[in-house]
């Protein structure tokens, strides 16, 4: 495995001879009058990714440009944010990673003419407004990534720039002890793998730079909440989709590099090294904390099983012939943040390639955070691996719940999401595959995949590249297949499969 710092290096190098990218202002309004965010975004990022470029390897006076230019933007949170306050000021995930990476170019090039400016605009648009406030945001109330994120980056952004750090403690520790408080003892991410990287990687990058400036170790005891990729890993490059997660999650070298050291946890198997590229929002905290900490990681995919019970998450892995089999459950509550409404849905991966599915995250949109965020595909019960109860689906709110249960040979799912009518689904794996079992009033069941199913009488099949995976007990007298076309979290054509008929009796997935 190449060195991820000599090869990110030779990537910066590269990037930082190119043109400085187009930014065109108006496309903020894009997202006013269609709701698509991408437009925008795409832009600011690639920005982003060209400053930090520059920042590490490129020549001042461009620098000094992008600076400018970046100066000179509307608002450092995306258009999707603002609220009905000034933008300049909106304290949002990104005017809090704009503020750490602009505060941490200044330390890092202190040649540069455009400094005084940039300062100023760092305290203008974060810091002073982040920290005079008597009120405090609601992304401090409402736990989630955005927690960790808004108080770290800015936390760094201020430490960086010489805030006082008493001033620093009294403002952004108690933001970032409630983040913790709001792990469970097994230290399940509700938010999944990639918010997981994003909240709890703030917060990790924060605590050293704290440490740094204080002595104090915040990352003391927070082993569980490190362990949970390698938890939810089902093979290398490959984690539970639950909620708004996708396959292809990135974890960051020198953030695992780093709790690994530091607290001795077990780490998710790398097979791959990220590049800068890999990283869509080209965040330079996750970029120069792996220049600074990361090295070569490995490991091998081994078997084995576990329960997050604080979050309702059951991942297991078997080792069938040449293949790495594995099987996750999904418990929780239908109004987790970036909810799905996916109670009892699971994922059957062979080598990590997904015959039964999770969506996991589809293109984010006004809709899609708003009112209508169940009538999209990728959040809706429909396009889960979970059936309807006398022809309901799963119901939204903290009152739908689900709860896991060990059992000898797999898990057990006791669901209250339907109204009137409770669910109990019975995962249990022998050697002649996967059995389930469901107990409740008039099911109709509905298995999704990317891959169209082959209906054979009582029999569906998925054919994946890397494996194959038959279910037997099908009902062909109500069997119907159908398929949704959908964008996927890149903005990418994405086509889902449904096979869905109403349940007789027991269920088998053979493993081939």
């Amino acid at each position: 495995m190449t060195d991820p710092r000599t090869a990110l290096m030779a990537e910066l190098r590269e990037l930082a001879t190119q043109p400085i990218p187009d930014f065109d202002p108006a496309l903020a309004d894009d997202y006013a009058e269609t709701g698509r965010r991408l437009p925008y975004e795409n832009q600011y990022f690639a920005r982003r990714r060209h400053l930090a470029a520059l920042a590490i390897a490129g020549e001042s006076g461009q620098l000094d440009e992008v600076l400018e230019a970046i100066c000179e933007e509307k608002s450092w949170a995306l258009p999707a944010h603002w609220d009905e306050a000034e933008p300049r000021t909106c304290v949002d995930l990104f005017a809090c990673e704009s503020a750490q990476t602009l505060a941490e170019i200044l330390v890092l090039r202190p040649d540069l003419e455009s400094a005084k400016r940039v300062r100023e605009e760092i305290f203008a648009r974060v810091i002073d407004p982040l920290f005079d406030s008597e009120e405090p945001y609601w992304w401090e109330e409402r736990i989630s990534n955005w927690t960790a994120v808004c108080a770290g980056a800015a936390g760094m952004a201020a430490l960086a720039l010489g805030v006082d750090t008493d001033t620093v403690r009294a403002r952004i520790i108690p933001v970032l002890q409630s983040y913790l408080f709001s792990f469970g003892p097994d230290g399940g991410c509700v938010e999944g793998i990639d918010y997981w990287v994003y909240g709890f990687g703030y917060f990790t990058y924060f605590a050293e730079a704290w440490r740094d400036a204080t002595g104090e170790d915040l990352l003391a005891g927070t082993e569980a909440i490190a362990s949970f990729p390698a938890a939810v890993q089902l093979y290398p490059r490959s984690f539970a989709t639950f909620g708004d997660a996708r396959s292809d999650a990135v974890l960051p070298n020198g953030l695992l590099a780093r709790l690994a050291d530091r607290l001795g946890v077990d780490l998710p198997v790398v097979e791959h090294t990220p590049t800068f590229a890999d990283d869509y929002c080209a965040r330079w905290a996750h970029l120069t904390r792996t220049l600074e900490w990361g090295r070569e990681l490995g490991g091998q995919i081994a078997p084995g099983r576990t329960l997050l019970a604080d979050v309702g998450w059951y991942v297991e892995r078997r080792e069938l012939g040449r293949r790495m089999w594995s099987l996750a459950v999904k418990g929780g509550f239908n109004a987790e943040p970036h909810n799905h409404l996916d109670l009892g849905s699971f994922i059957i991966a062979a080598d990590g390639e997904q015959l039964v599915c999770d969506p996991g995250a589809g293109e984010y949109t006004a809709a899609y955070f708003g009112d209508e965020r169940y009538e999209q595909t990728h959040p809706a019960s429909a396009w889960h691996s979970v059936p309807t109860v006398e022809g309901a689906s799963q119901q939204v709110g903290e009152d739908s719940r689900a709860e896991l249960v060990y059992t000898d040979d797999g898990v057990d799912a006791y669901i209250d999401a339907y109204g009137d009518g409770a669910l109990l689904r019975k995962f249990s794996w022998d050697s002649g595959g996967i059995e389930l079992f469901d107990a409740g009033p008039e099911l109709v069941e509905s298995f999704v995949s990317r891959l169209q199913p082959e209906l054979d009488g009582d029999k569906a099949t998925w054919i994946g590249e890397r494996g194959t995976l038959v279910l037997h007990g099908v009902d062909a007298a109500t069997a119907v297949i159908e398929h949704v076309d959908t964008t996927d979290h890149h903005g990418l054509p994405e086509r889902l499969w449904a096979l869905r008929f109403s349940f007789t009796g027991g269920l088998r997935f053979e493993l081939l």
